[in-house]
């Protein structure tokens, strides 16, 4: 049950006593995580686009695929082994749909942001590495660079690889993601194989529990996708860094262009991409001016993000409007909303929240 949902803590809020901090921003994050839950069931639109969202249920079914097989060559109990086979492939990306409270707020939002970064590079077809980011000053001979560059592609290929939803994806994933999603395949696996037994087994949770964990203790996240485009960022001078976020963007490359602006601004690399996708201009405006985009290049971006933020629907007078916006937003507004931003995520959500309603 949710915050949300719970009356003896509604009551609380009534009684006019000042809730606790806790409290208040559990709620937020509850009210947040069920507006993005009931989107990902298909029930509304606001965050959600109908093309992210298919690329989100193709990056969740892909990858819990490839932990639901996983978890099951690693079974040492003969019978447990039987029952997950009896399930038959692809059962838990099905029964997640049933279960969507398992998928916690903070996974949620990568897979949101993952499924961007892919139906980008899918929208463009500007997968691996393109010889602009080679071309660039202290670029050529740096072999740190060139080798997380490629390593890069490769993962951004199997991010774009056919939606096929019964298909295994690598679950190239930050490790608290990871272990997340594992820990969601596990136990939906658990229910179904006590389903089938019509009771609770602690062999089955053991048998179970114990694959996940050796899973979970091979998971490398540095051969992920964020990870390897925070390499790329770091091995390189802030004059390359700026140089190349104008032919990441060029190239609809999302991700490494927030690792290029996570490195410059010293933003986390997933709230740039959040202020890159999401409906609000300013965020769009202020990462590009403080990675010092010009016009052209602005203009470029918006299009491609469009089936993103909405801009799509106002068609060339929504483009137009905002390379005019873009124009007046100088360095210094992009600095007072990058000190902002930079504050407690709390502090920057109520001020953002603010700052729409006025």
């Amino acid at each position: 049950m949710t915050v949300g949902n719970d009356p003896g803590q509604l009551r609380s809020l009534r009684r006019g006593g000042r809730p606790s901090t806790r409290l208040l921003r559990r709620l937020s994050e509850d009210v947040r995580h069920s507006a993005d839950l009931a989107e990902l069931a298909d029930f509304s639109r606001h965050r959600w686009s109908d093309l992210l969202l298919a690329e989100t249920r193709f990056h969740l079914a892909g990858m819990m695929n490839a932990i639901e097989l996983a978890i099951g060559l690693h079974i040492l109990d003969p019978r447990v082994e039987a029952m997950i086979g009896a399930l038959g492939p692809g059962y838990c990306r099905q029964a997640v749909e049933h279960e969507l409270g398992l998928l916690s707020p903070d996974f949620l939002g990568h897979l949101r942001r993952r499924a961007a970064v892919a139906m980008l590079l899918r929208q463009d077809d500007a997968i691996g590495g393109n010889a602009s980011f080679a071309a660039q000053p202290d670029v050529t001979m740096n072999e740190l660079y060139l080798n997380a560059l490629t390593a890069l592609g490769i993962a951004e290929r199997r991010w774009t690889a056919p939606m096929l939803l019964d298909s295994p994806m690598r679950p190239d994933l930050p490790a608290e993601h990871y272990h997340d999603l594992a820990w969601t395949v596990a136990a939906l696996l658990i229910q179904a194989c006590e389903r089938q037994l019509s009771a609770t087994d602690p062999a089955v949770v053991k048998a179970i529990a114990q694959a996940t964990e050796k899973l979970i203790a091979r998971h490398d996240e540095g051969q992920g996708g964020v990870a390897l485009a925070q390499r790329c960022a770091r091995s390189l001078s802030r004059e390359a860094r700026l140089s190349l976020a104008q032919a990441a963007l060029v190239d609809a490359r999302l991700l490494l262009f927030a690792a290029l602006a996570e490195c410059e601004t010293g933003l986390p690399l997933e709230y740039v991409i959040d202020s890159l996708i999401d409906d609000s201009d300013e965020g769009r405006h202020a990462v590009l001016r403080l990675m010092r985009i010009d016009d052209a290049v602005a203009f470029r971006t918006a299009d491609v993000l469009a089936p993103l933020t909405g801009m799509a629907a106002g068609g060339d007078a929504a483009l137009a409007t905002f390379l005019e916006d873009y124009r007046l937003f100088d360095a210094a507004h992009a600095e007072t909303w990058l000190a902002r931003m930079a504050s407690p995520r709390p502090l920057a959500d109520k001020l953002a929240l603010m700052g729409r309603r006025r």
